[in-house]
């Protein structure tokens, strides 16, 4: 394979986790090898390193990397166009890393473009004041949460404990730590419509911290952070950060 064009470009992005698709970007002008041409979209830490490959006609996802089975896709008409850009869907914190995007003719590889990938949380803060019977610590998801699929709530900060476990259609008490125990609630009619928020009894000064909302689907695991501060005597106001 002829080398028309060298270039390489460190394109740098940030997304939430959770999201529904986000797109590297890689476009190449030079000349398309004449036999067996093939785009590949890889990343050099991960065994397979292989995220995406592209052929002349359809993809060849048979050495495909697990992580990303079913969440990525090109352009059908990648290696007529140029574009050769990857969209990836539902991006986790795991997807964190440079993409090296290639085209090959099966003998020589040239690397085109460079993409380092940022996933970032989502994070809300709710704020309680002393006296309140309840705090909604918010975590919501658009997508269907099926019968198997796990939704654990955990305090990350200032120690890691569980504080409250739903899975079949159910809340598991026998999970909890014992400091959050017969103190959490998740509605099961608002779980069906993809609110997942835990509802936290008798909240207290030592319940302030950082929450972790962890969905456990199949072949997929979405987080959401939660800051709780609790206040004394003060307005109680709610924000959200994304």
């Amino acid at each position: 394979m002829k080398l028309f064009a060298v270039f390489l470009i460190l394109l740098y992005g940030e997304y939430a986790d959770g999201k529904e698709t986000v797109v590297l970007p890689c476009r190449y002008s030079g000349a398309i090898p004449e036999v067996n041409p093939s785009v590949i979209w890889s990343r050099n830490d991960l065994n397979p390193q292989t995220i995406h490959l592209r052929g002349e006609k359809d993809d060849d996802l048979r050495g495909q990397n697990q992580d990303f089975v079913g969440r990525t896709s090109m352009k059908s008409d990648a290696l007529d166009s140029g574009d050769f850009s990857l969209t990836l869907s539902k991006p986790r914190f795991s997807d964190h890393g440079i993409y090296t995007c290639s085209i090959s003719d099966d003998r020589e590889k040239l690397k085109l473009t460079d993409v380092q990938l940022e996933v970032k949380e989502q994070q809300e803060e709710v704020t309680v004041q002393e006296g309140e019977e309840s705090a909604v610590l918010p975590c919501k998801t658009t997508a269907h949460l099926e019968e198997d699929d796990t939704v654990e709530w955990t305090r990350s900060e200032p120690e890691f404990m569980i504080l409250h476990v739903y899975q079949n259609g159910s809340n598991k008490a026998k999970e909890q730590d014992q400091f959050s125990f017969d103190r959490t609630r998740m509605n099961k009619e608002k779980v069906k419509h993809g609110d997942l928020s835990l509802t936290l009894i008798n909240p207290k000064e030592r319940d302030s911290g950082v929450y972790i909302c962890t969905i456990y689907r199949k072949s997929d695991i979405i987080r959401q952070k939660v800051i709780l501060r609790f206040v004394k005597g003060q307005w109680c106001r709610y924000t959200s950060q994304g």
